[in-house]
């Protein structure tokens, strides 16, 4: 039952999105020591809901892929960490 639920595209893409939440929230406090702005640390959260839309509206289509969603989530939690840092 387990192994069917980790087949879902849509648990692939949110336990991406819940990695790299718990990776920025540990960079940005413990590493770096700044605040990050709620609506920029939670840009993980907004990438899964469009996901999740995009997926709902065009099943077949080539931008629904889960993998091109991870890297997009993984990009924007690097960008933003990056961002605290300049």
């Amino acid at each position: 039952m387990l192994k069917n639920l980790f087949k879902a595209d849509e648990v692939k893409v949110a336990l991406v999105a819940g990695a790299c939440i718990v990776f920025q929230a540990i960079m940005l406090k413990k590493v770096l020591h700044a605040e990050p702005d709620l609506l920029v640390s939670n840009v993980p959260v907004y990438l899964v809901i469009i996901y999740l839309v995009a997926r709902g509206q065009k099943r077949e289509s080539g931008t629904t892929k889960p993998l091109y969603w991870s890297v997009a989530i993984i990009l924007a939690t690097i960008l933003t960490i990056v961002r605290h840092l300049v």
